[in-house]
């Protein structure tokens, strides 16, 4: 079975079940790197919708949501998909279901 045919099973496997999406992380992520296009966007939104539901710490979610966000940043196509996970991110923190956070991923101009 093809990289691509594993994770593509995988993903049909594990679903919405975000308990499955955590036992099948290191698995389903390795794929991702390998099988890249759709099928890893797919999983990785799996990834950050899991930690939606029950993350781990404060920061966990802006964390995954800004990896994303710099990995596709040069495929507006990808990006739109993500945009509203983004927007569903700020409401659930705006409303305390999340805890609010800031994460800096891209380098700082030092000051002078």
């Amino acid at each position: 079975m093809s990289d691509e045919a594993r994770l593509a099973a995988l993903l049909e496997r594990v679903g919405d079940d975000n308990e499955a999406v955590f036992a099948a992380r290191e698995e389903g992520d390795a794929l991702a790197i390998d099988v890249g296009g759709d099928l890893a966007l797919r999983w990785r939104i799996a990834v950050v919708r899991a930690v939606m539901a029950d993350p781990p710490d404060g920061d966990a979610v802006r964390e995954l949501y800004g990896e994303l966000v710099d990995r596709y940043r040069d495929d507006p196509v990808r990006l739109a998909v993500l945009r509203p996970i983004g927007d569903e991110i700020r409401r659930l923190e705006a409303e305390g279901t999340l805890p609010s956070a800031m994460v800096a991923r891209s380098e700082r101009r030092k000051r002078p």
